[in-house]
C-alpha cells in the first residue's frame, strides 16, 4: 500500500472520529466547553479545532478514552 493511500485512510478515519465526537456530544447535550472541562482542558478551543479538523487538529487516544468515559459511549463508536 502506498503512503498516499495510507494518508488518505488516516485522514478519513480522523474525520470520522471528529464527526462522531460531535454527534455523541450533542446527543448527550454537552457543550464544547463542558466537555473540555470534564476531560481536563481549560477551555473549548481545542475541542472546537479537533471537531472541525482545523489545521489538522485531531483527538488522540487519551482524548478519546476521556471523552468516551465522560459521554458514556463505547470508544469503538467513534470509529464507526
Amino acid at each position: 500500500m502506498t503512503s498516499e493511500k495510507l494518508n488518505k485512510i488516516t485522514e478519513e478515519t480522523l474525520d470520522r472520529v471528529s464527526k462522531n465526537v460531535v454527534k455523541y456530544r450533542k446527543e448527550k447535550n454537552y457543550s464544547q466547553l463542558q466537555l473540555a472541562l470534564d476531560i481536563g482542558l481549560t477551555g473549548n478551543a481545542f475541542i472546537a479545532r479537533a471537531e472541525n479538523r482545523t489545521n489538522n487538529a485531531h483527538f488522540n487516544i487519551e482524548h478519546l478514552v476521556k471523552i468516551s468515559t465522560v459521554l458514556d459511549v463505547e470508544i469503538s463508536k467513534f470509529f464507526q
